[in-house]
């Protein structure tokens, strides 16, 4: 399933970035992509990240990347049956690099041992959510838990730098 669900969230990926980008601009990604010999999931996810904050600047990315990230899990919903949500959630989230595991409370969820803070971020002195990456797993985990517990939203809590673990809340009414 695995394998499936890899291919799935990139293509997914790539879909949206083409309705942003054109296909040209989507075929400058995969080029770039391709240039530097990225041949994992959170790697090209990095890069994308990376490239469109160049292009739109770092709160054009954090918007756009947060909405990719909540359609790409819509997208997911949609073509799954809903008894297997909650494990296209986890695994999703860490096919992309976004979590070796997740908790979930009534308020708040949690991915635990994110990739990137001590991959990509922590080496160029960038707290958590501070680069567009973040925000790709934000829009995520905010698609899944609207659809799993009717919230209107997820806010970025805080990252447990001790236990590796980013926590949102849950927004409700």
């Amino acid at each position: 399933m695995n394998n499936g669900i890899q291919k799935e969230l990139l293509d997914d990926i790539y879909g949206h970035l083409k309705e942003i980008l054109g296909e040209k601009g989507l075929k400058l990604f995969q080029r770039k992509v391709e240039e530097k010999n990225l041949s994992t999931v959170p790697e090209i996810v990095f890069e994308i990240a990376s490239q469109m904050e160049e292009i739109y600047g770092t709160k054009g990315a954090y918007s756009l990347l947060r909405e990719l990230g909540r359609s790409v899990a819509r997208d997911l919903m949609k073509n799954h049956p809903k008894e297997e949500w909650e494990e296209i959630f986890e695994k999703g989230l860490n096919i992309m690099g976004f979590a070796q595991g997740v908790k979930k409370e009534p308020n708040r969820a949690c991915i635990c041992q994110c990739i990137f803070y001590p991959q990509f971020l922590e080496p160029r002195q960038l707290e958590p959510i501070k680069h567009p990456v973040c925000w790709i797993g934000w829009g995520f985990v905010e698609g899944f838990m609207k659809a799993l517990t009717g919230a209107i939203g997820v806010r970025w809590k805080e990252r447990d730098f001790q236990t590796q673990q980013c926590w949102f809340e849950i927004v409700n009414l």
